[in-house]
């Protein structure tokens, strides 16, 4: 069975990242993630004796012509595209374009949006046959090996299809127990210099260390692609995999991909004390929650490479982090900021705007409580109702949704109407806050002396341009 992976084109002028919850536009950090979904999912077929093939047509530049030719190419009997919220409706116009050079290939997508809607994705095109549910890998597999006559279609959980013109689905397919089970991400079926890190241009990949968040954060969709319960790996399995990487690749940097990469403090002590035990010589950035977090836990991840920590702040008012179900304080902010500085690091802040009880003056008091933050970079975002999360339903009962355009639901721009606050001030307001953060003469100099070569300066010179284009 041939299998073909896709990422799509890119729906416009930049690069485009379908990660799970992560669906956005490259933006001003000129930086498209490495497709991990595609390539876990690409290692378990390949596993099983299928051929497959990966095209991450944004970064590749693949546009729809040049896929047709793609696909004519590898003639698949399976293509399977990753598909996103605010990319779906240019995803959907994928398979009858499909159709037109390949009409007996059979079409599946996944991702958050099609896997939490699918009778609505299928009434947007009749070219689709297959949507997978939930955590991918494995049910793509098995569909793979029910086309090739393995098993009936009907025993293939966690999938939707077409039968007779009525859509039916299987049961949901329960999450993969052991992470540690499947084979390492088949990056040696894309081109690795696509995928370059901000400012120095060195190669890097992502590692999962966890799947699965408890909390309960409403603007979130990270549970229904993977689950409630932490499903964590062993230390000692990801720093084989680092050594692999190291050596069947070359490359030294990671960014280490769960929702919360410290939310089990002791299992990140054992990682880094295993990373220091083999003198591994990497550099790795992470996420966290402010409230994972503790000096022991910072030094030893310095010691072991890791130069960079993204915090998911999203307010600078209680009352909001309240409503949102963040279950951190102000205070708890400031004091990892304050910790994270004192060890050395970099660090990202990640603010949401436009969420649940937002008011002008709540804006301008993120913005402050930002500047008033010893931060590198600071992310803002517009709150995005996206199917899958609790935000979504509270939007829809709410009458808060100012489109129902699904190309209108990414993170610069808001489709949510409050009392008081329209969506349109709330996108003017994310692009001032976001020109005006970074024109600050403290974050201009910090940036300036990170430049320590001609190569990072071409690079700070694109991310500029990108900058000065995207607000």
């Amino acid at each position: 069975m041939k299998v073909h992976l896709i990422n799509p084109p890119s729906p416009g002028q930049f690069g485009f990242t379908r990660e799970g919850r992560c669906m956005q536009k490259e933006g001003v950090w000129t930086t498209t993630w490495p497709p991990i979904s595609l390539t876990q999912t690409a290692a378990v077929l390949r596993a099983r004796g299928h051929q497959v093939k990966v095209n991450d047509c944004s970064v590749e530049g693949i546009d729809t012509e040049k896929l047709k030719g793609e696909l004519k190419a590898f003639q698949p009997d399976l293509l399977v595209m990753n598909s996103t919220t605010p990319s779906l409706n240019f995803d959907l116009t994928i398979p009858p374009q499909a159709r037109e050079v390949l009409p007996g290939v059979k079409i599946a997508a996944f991702g958050i949006h099609a896997g939490t809607l699918p009778d609505e994705v299928f009434a947007m095109t009749g070219a689709l046959d297959f949507i997978v549910r939930g955590e991918p890998e494995m049910t793509i597999a098995d569909l793979a090996d029910a086309l090739a006559g393995k098993l009936p279609l009907e025993q293939v959980a966690g999938l939707s299809r077409r039968v007779d013109g009525a859509v039916q689905h299987t049961p949901d397919r329960g999450f993969i127990p052991v992470l540690d089970e499947m084979p390492y991400p088949a990056w040696d079926l894309v081109n690795l210099e696509n995928y370059q890190l901000p400012f120095s241009g060195r190669r890097f990949l992502m590692v999962t260390t966890a799947r699965g968040c408890p909390y309960d954060c409403v603007y979130c969709v990270a549970q229904s692609y993977y689950g409630k319960k932490i499903r964590a790996r062993k230390p000692a399995r990801i720093v084989d995999e680092l050594e692999h990487m190291g050596a069947q690749y070359g490359v030294k940097d990671f960014f280490f991909w769960s929702e919360s990469f410290t939310i089990i403090r002791a299992a990140i002590k054992e990682l880094c004390r295993e990373i220091l035990r083999r003198n591994l010589k990497v550099r790795w950035v992470c996420n966290s929650r402010v409230d994972n977090i503790d000096l022991e836990l910072l030094e030893l991840m310095k010691q072991a490479g890791c130069w960079m920590i993204s915090y998911g702040i999203e307010s600078g008012e209680q009352a909001i982090l309240d409503a949102i179900k963040k279950d951190i304080t102000i205070k708890q902010v400031q004091e990892a900021v304050r910790l994270t500085r004192k060890v050395g690091f970099q660090i990202a802040g990640h603010f949401v705007l436009g969420l649940p009880g937002e008011t002008p003056a709540t804006l301008k008091k993120t913005y402050n409580f930002a500047c008033s933050l010893d931060l590198d970079y600071a992310q803002f975002y517009c709150a995005s109702p996206w199917p899958g999360s609790e935000f979504y339903r509270m939007a829809v009962e709410s009458g808060w949704l100012a489109s129902t355009d699904w190309e209108q639901y990414e993170q610069d721009h808001s489709v949510t109407n409050y009392p008081g606050l329209p969506a349109e001030e709330i996108t003017r307001f994310r692009n001032w806050a976001t020109r005006r953060y970074y024109l600050r003469p403290r974050i201009v100099w910090r940036t300036l002396r990170r430049i320590n070569s001609p190569q990072e300066l071409l690079h700070f010179l694109r991310m500029l341009r990108a900058f000065l284009t995207w607000v």
